[in-house]
């Protein structure tokens, strides 16, 4: 047991001594160098030590406790990015749409279904085949949906609730 004090104020005094050149190196080191010299001089006492756990546990219950209201917090703004985000991609989605796309989403919008024949009429396209490739795009880009009707092929919005 005797062996193991020598041993232990052995480290201790290194230690003091490595604290030491440390303070020299950086002041500000000073501080907490005093804690630890303080710590070290009561290591030895069982009381203490319990002092200690019980201080940390203390503060990595407040610790513990301030990440989870971080953590709700992030969850918060997350749903709100979420949400803001989806909101404004459609909306920047139908405004980067061009000229004759956002004619065709107005008349959609207005009679809420079209065919490839009115938007050749209403655009005044020589064919109907060129209102086909419009209303195959807006629908592949997400913005119409495509509904057979017999012979017939009528677009309808994907999303009846969004506006332009």
């Amino acid at each position: 047991m005797t062996n193991h004090d020598s041993t232990s104020n052995f480290n201790a005094q290194k230690l003091l001594t490595d604290l030491n050149a440390v303070k020299r190196i950086s002041p500000e080191f000073d501080n907490l160098s005093i804690d630890l010299q303080e710590i070290m001089k009561e290591s030895s006492n069982p009381a203490f030590l319990g002092a200690l756990l019980y201080k940390l546990s203390k503060e990595r219950e407040e610790t513990n406790k301030i990440l989870q209201r971080l953590e709700e917090k992030f969850s918060i703004i997350q749903n709100l990015i979420v949400n803001n985000s989806s909101n404004s991609h459609t909306n920047l989605g139908e405004s980067i749409l061009s000229e004759p796309d956002q004619h065709i989403m107005q008349l959609v919008t207005k009679f809420d279904q079209v065919s490839a024949e009115d938007i050749k009429i209403r655009l005044a396209y020589k064919n109907s085949n060129a209102a086909s490739q419009r209303l195959s795009k807006l629908v592949r880009e997400g913005y119409l949906k495509r509904i057979r009707s017999g012979r017939k092929v009528l677009f309808v919005r994907q999303h009846p609730k969004s506006t332009i």
